[in-house]
């Protein structure tokens, strides 16, 4: 602080002495409003003034830290204070991180005074500097350096870089557990988040230290041993040493384990609105067990969600542990219900485009009926299940004034649910792609769904609008009605050389039998026509020979479906199931029935929805009946391609034609007999922030295709199901969900091809929508 003034002076040596001034002025200011600094000094004109209230006003300048230098003088009986203002900063620049956002730093600044517009406070800088290298430090960057430039800028400004050099994150060399006695250290670490450094895995981080990590890990020690029963378990410490050159990190976890304890005596108090033996149900341990925190977990949830079934949505279970001296410990549970509470209200939002009826309708839990745990999650994952939301959360709000009421809010994310597209891809098993489409599965809001789509590839023609509505009636009964038009032209493909061209109609009634169980019930009349190639095989030309090339056929379905799938276009969770019967009925020119089952799963690997374990299988049947001797060659089953067998070419499995020229090539026939299966471990990327629509899999393929009846001369044809046929193939699957178009790469190597099998590594679809 420099104060320079004569008089000032003069007062000082004489501080009864006040004098009185004409007028105050404030010189130098540039930042500062003039307002704030008169109301800052606290003294205008015609004030009597002594040296302790200059000193005063001299002292709340400062305070602002606006001021680098004050003077104070008198000059023709008007008080001065000569000022001179800090820069303010002008301009801010971080450079050279990648691990933590800018805007994160920026936020971090701003909080410490450092932000473009702010006075420029040099004494906070070497503050920045060391707590930007704590958070560096926190993540394991302990060779982490950070640097700030100040450079002087026109009318009185500063800029500030800041350099950033993030380092090398260090790797953790050893994890060494000291005393355990009753377990080795493999099996403590095995689900560490932090891992020693091994065999090289460009996807895992496990290596690298961070300390959020490693204090995870030290909880994750303590569940385990208190899953054991050892309630006495204590971290005793935990060392970090790091290298000299601050790249390798030794890990040293000191603990001490003390004795197991089992189960003595388990009992229930409290008040007990429901039967004694309701609960009971959920406590999962008994007498001599040993002590496992997670299953009283378990057993706590357990016992909340049974009281919450009855209304007792409040309900409070606590467990009291007695420790004894033998290592055994009493658990009592208690309860404390509270009152029986009631829905008064629900109410919905993030429903932007989605009208309330339709998330109304999926609701279990009603306004005005008894709050019940049960329902309030069965009514969540029925609206997970429309897949129009990315996410969904029920949330249970108190009514002010009441101790029996809550408003339920029901707050959902809206996801893409349909698109209009004009697309041109490509695809290895279409080659070039054309379409056009709308599909909407949540159209309007309503919830119905409308799709159209135009499609056209080298050997395919396809039309197609349909129309479903889940509620056609308020119980949940579904309508569907759907036109398609269908030309096919195989000459140049690798199935039969016939050309098909089919139209029809189709119309369909869904009931519903449970909350993810439906019947339905359909008819489908249509129109096919076959026109044989140059040189059809002796199958084909059998066919037609017997029955005609044209036939009009009236198709009854029969379906029943369980779906419980989470997670829209690429589900996390959950299960579908689908067994299905369609019989070209005596009315038509045809008979024939086809038998289907399609089911599938996901499991989560680790509680995450970032590793998933799939598998899916599909099962399928077809014979004639009647005056039809053979399921129609056009509905035959093929396998093989991006949708079944990856690996293998498109419809290239399965048993081969027959012709009279013994030089033409033969090519796969189908069958009537389908069997295909899938196993996928689903993983993240590590540089994809969107998981929802980018999926990445390893997978493992398995199927064939075969027929109950072959033609007499065809010696490629075998009858029955052989399962050393079946085909193999393992490899890796990448999915986007483009904005424009799905794309999805296959990259597959069979495990057991044949000699005829026709092979395919890269297989890719661009476009292709519907």
């Amino acid at each position: 602080m420099k104060v320079v003034s004569a008089v000032l002076l003069a007062l000082i040596s004489a501080q009864s002495v006040a004098k009185t001034v004409e007028d105050v002025r404030i010189d130098g200011l540039v930042q500062m409003p003039s307002a704030r600094a008169f109301d800052v000094i606290g003294f205008s004109e015609s004030e009597s003034y002594d040296s302790g209230k200059v000193y005063q006003a001299i002292t709340s300048l400062f305070s602002t830290g606006y001021f680098s230098d004050i003077n104070v003088y008198e000059e023709n009986n008007v008080l001065i204070f000569d000022v001179e203002e800090r820069p303010s900063i002008g301009n801010l620049t971080i450079e050279g991180n990648d691990l933590i956002q800018t805007e994160d730093l920026e936020r971090g600044l701003k909080l410490s005074g450092l932000e473009i517009g702010e006075i420029y406070k040099p004494e906070t800088l070497n503050q920045i500097v060391q707590e930007l290298q704590r958070q560096y430090y926190a993540l394991g960057r302990y060779s982490a350096k950070v640097s700030i430039a100040v450079e002087e800028m026109p009318r009185n400004r500063t800029g500030i870089v800041i350099n950033i050099d993030e380092g090398d994150t260090a790797k953790i060399v050893h994890i060494n557990i000291v005393g355990n006695k009753e377990f080795d250290e493999e099996l403590l670490t095995k689900d560490f988040e932090s891992a020693e450094t091994g065999s090289w895995n460009p996807f895992s981080s496990a290596d690298e230290y961070a300390k959020a990590k490693l204090e995870g890990d030290l909880n994750t020690l303590k569940s385990f041993y208190l899953d054991n029963g050892y309630l006495d378990f204590n971290v005793v410490s935990s060392q970090v040493s790091l290298s000299s050159d601050k790249r390798d990190v030794y890990i040293v976890i000191n603990v001490d384990e003390g004795k197991p304890y089992s189960l003595n005596e388990i009992s229930l108090s409290g008040s007990l609105p429901i039967s004694e033996d309701r609960v009971w149900k959920q406590v999962t341990q008994k007498t001599g067990d040993v002590f496992s925190r997670s299953e009283v977990t378990k057993i706590i949830e357990g016992i909340s969600t049974e009281l919450g079934d009855d209304g007792y949505l409040f309900t409070n279970v606590n467990v009291i542990p007695e420790k004894r001296e033998d290592h055994t410990v009493n658990l009592s549970y208690q309860i404390t219900p509270g009152p029986k509470v009631y829905v008064r209200r629900i109410t919905f939002s993030g429903n932007s485009e989605t009208q309330d009826e339709v998330l109304r309708r999926e609701m279990t839990q009603f306004e005005g009926a008894l709050a019940t745990h049960s329902k309030i999650q069965s009514s969540k994952r029925r609206i997970e299940r429309l897949g129009f939301f990315g996410s969904v959360d029920l949330r249970t709000r108190p009514v002010a004034g009441t101790s029996d009421q809550v408003d339920l809010d029901v707050v959902v994310q809206e996801q893409a649910s349909g698109s209009i597209q004009a697309s041109i891809g490509y695809s290895e098993e279409d080659g070039t792609v054309l379409g056009f489409g709308i599909s909407k599965r949540n159209f309007l809001g309503t919830g119905n769904k409308l799709s159209f789509s135009a499609t056209r590839t080298s050997s395919k023609q396809d039309y197609a609008i349909s129309y479903d509505n889940p509620y056609f009636t308020v119980d949940g009964v579904s309508r569907g009605v759907s036109l398609f038009y269908e030309k096919s032209d195989y000459a140049d493909d690798d199935v039969e050389d016939y050309q098909l061209d089919e139209i029809g109609v189709g119309l369909n009634y869904g009931y519903p039998i449970s909350d993810t169980q439906r019947l339905t019930f359909g008819v489908t009349v249509k129109e096919s026509v076959v026109q044989l190639g140059y040189t059809p095989s002796n199958e084909t030309e059998y066919y037609i020979d017997t029955y005609g090339e044209n036939y009009d056929d009236v198709i009854a379905s029969l379906a029943w479906s369980d779906s419980d799938l989470i997670g829209g276009v690429l589900p996390t969770d959950g299960y579908s199931t689908k067994a299905s019967l369609e019989v070209a009925t005596p009315v038509g020119d045809q008979q024939y029935y086809k038998l289907g089952l399609t089911s599938q799963k996901y499991w989560s690997l680790g509680g995450s929805n970032l590793w998933l374990f799939h598998a899916k299988g599909r099962l399928g049947y077809g014979n004639g009946y009647g005056d039809t001797e053979a399921l129609p060659f056009f509905e035959n089953y093929y396998a093989g391609g991006s949708y079944s067998v990856r690996g293998y070419s498109a419809s290239s499995l399965g048993p081969k034609n027959s012709y009279d020229d013994p030089d033409e090539d033969t090519s796969a026939l189908g069958g009537n007999i389908l069997m295909t299966g899938t196993a996928e471990i689903i993983f993240p990327l590590p540089m994809v922030e969107d998981h929802k629509s980018v999926r990445t899999a390893l997978f493992l393929d398995g199927g064939n295709v075969f027929t109950d009846v072959c033609y007499v001369d065809n010696s490629e044809c075998n009858e029955g199901v052989d399962l050393s046929e079946i085909r193999y193939s393992v490899g890796l699957s990448w999915t986007w969900i483009t904005p424009i178009a799905p794309l999805s790469f296959n990259f597959a190597r069979p495990l057991n091809s044949k000699d005829g099998d026709s092979t395919d590594f890269f297989q890719f679809q661009l476009g292709t929508t519907f």
